[in-house]
């Protein structure tokens, strides 16, 4: 077996990440009924640094909440875990959406507006939270979809503080004072531990520097492959989204979302107007072989197909359809364990052809190709923006325009105006919620 030389801090996020995707996928969230959950401070809360944390939000409230946007969309690009949220049947069509998504924005303000104390409306809510993915995993196991792991919960937490930690320059969000960022991974390594996520599984308890490359796995070996791959039941539910908070967020479209998401993210071809000194990725930090065994975990378990065709590998993995007039396998990349090629042909390979055929929803004329970046130079050499020129007139001009709102929140008027236009936003958002 091939062996990479890691450091001290590499080595600490590496194994807290095997742990979570690996022995995390076969715990519940939580058992029992609602009534049995034990709601509690766990033993290490710090109140000083969970409310610096607090602070540390509303001091970067905009880009905050650009940073829960795009890590919404980034766990909706899980299968699994979108198909239980549609088996929930609270977020398929734009007004489901809009409630939902709404009431989850309020929960989470209570979160950072409120002390956390027994009683006290931000408990209250946390603890609704919980059931609510207690009842959702019931369901879903009464589906065979599969419960609610802690691998999920957990990496879910990713999505409310994931991007806003490593991306933060894309985001508006200051990140000069190591102190306020740690207080706001305690803030949520305290909220995960609410929501049931164990402690040996809670990424936000290690050093600041441990749980930043922990995101940093995350991004490359999770997000960054799982963002490319739009299902068609992704496609609905993003799109439900947008619909939904269209009155709230204006200037905002599929396409344009999408293309500011994987900006965001980091994926090649998405790299408009961006420090490319910045645009750095997390090195390798698994050889094949552990790849290899870590994919045997998910091997027959049901709702997790698509970790075994795309997610837990060594490289870093570009996606694209093209359309085609022929019928020819791309043999290369059946080869080297790529399920590719034109879909109606793949009669050899039966089992990939139909999970892919779900996830995808491809036509018999579309060619999925993936090229697999096998180290750091190749990746960078891949950085442009080149899928740019797919997006309309219109969405280009609304990814634009949102791109200066962040790169403006870092001046004082612009910060002022985006604030100004977000407190707007919330107020009609709470005035929507009460109404109802």
């Amino acid at each position: 077996m091939d062996s990479i030389e890691l450091t001290e801090v590499e080595k600490a996020a590496k194994t807290l990440f095997s742990k979570i995707v690996v022995e995390g996928s076969s715990i519940p969230c939580d058992i029992g009924s609602g009534i049995d959950l034990e709601q509690k401070l766990p033993q290490w809360f710090d109140e000083a640094k969970f409310k610096r944390g607090q602070k540390y939000f509303f001091d970067n409230r905009f880009g905050m909440m650009q940073s829960n946007y795009c890590g919404l969309v980034s766990l909706l690009c899980d299968p699994k875990g979108l198909t239980i949220l549609h088996n929930t049947g609270r977020s398929s069509t734009s007004e489901t959406a809009r409630k939902r998504y709404i009431s989850t924005t309020l929960h989470m303000l209570s979160w950072y507006e409120i002390d956390l104390s027994p009683g006290s409306k931000s408990w209250a809510s946390l603890q609704r939270v919980r059931k609510m993915h207690l009842n959702a995993s019931k369901r879903s196991q009464e589906k065979d979809i599969g419960f609610i792991t802690q691998t999920e919960v957990s990496l879910t937490v990713f999505g409310f503080l994931g991007y806003a930690l490593i991306r933060p320059h894309l985001l508006g969000i200051r990140y000069d004072n190591d102190d306020d960022r740690e207080g706001f991974v305690h803030f949520w390594a305290v909220v995960a531990a609410m929501l049931g996520v164990h402690d040996r599984f809670n990424f936000c308890l290690p050093k600041l520097a441990v749980v930043e490359m922990v995101c940093k796995i995350c991004q490359r070996y999770i997000f960054m492959p799982l963002l490319q791959i739009e299902t068609t039941l992704f496609k609905s539910m993003v799109q439900a989204i947008v619909d939904g908070l269209s009155e709230f967020t204006p200037f905002n479209s599929y396409e344009s979302l999408m293309y500011f998401v994987r900006r965001v993210a980091g994926i090649p071809g998405y790299q408009h107007n961006v420090d490319m000194k910045k645009e750095t990725i997390c090195r390798k930090l698994f050889t094949k072989e552990e790849m290899l065994n870590m994919r045997k975990v998910f091997e027959g378990k049901p709702g997790y197909e698509y970790m075994e065709q795309s997610v837990i590998d060594d490289r870093i993995l570009l996606f694209n359809v093209k359309q085609i007039d022929g019928t020819e396998l791309n043999q290369n990349s059946l080869d080297n364990n790529l399920v590719s090629g034109v879909y109606n042909k793949l009669n050899d390979q039966e089992n990939g052809k139909n999970i892919l055929i779900e996830l995808l929803g491809l036509n018999h004329n579309e060619e999925l190709i993936i090229e697999a970046v096998e180290n750091e130079d190749d990746w960078t050499r891949n950085l442009n923006d080149s899928k740019l020129k797919l997006l309309s007139d219109r969405d280009l001009r609304y990814f634009k325009f949102k791109c200066r709102l962040m790169d403006n929140n870092y001046t004082r008027i612009g910060n002022f105006l985006n604030e100004s236009m977000l407190s707007w936003m919330l107020y009609r958002m709470r005035k929507a919620h009460n109404s109802e």
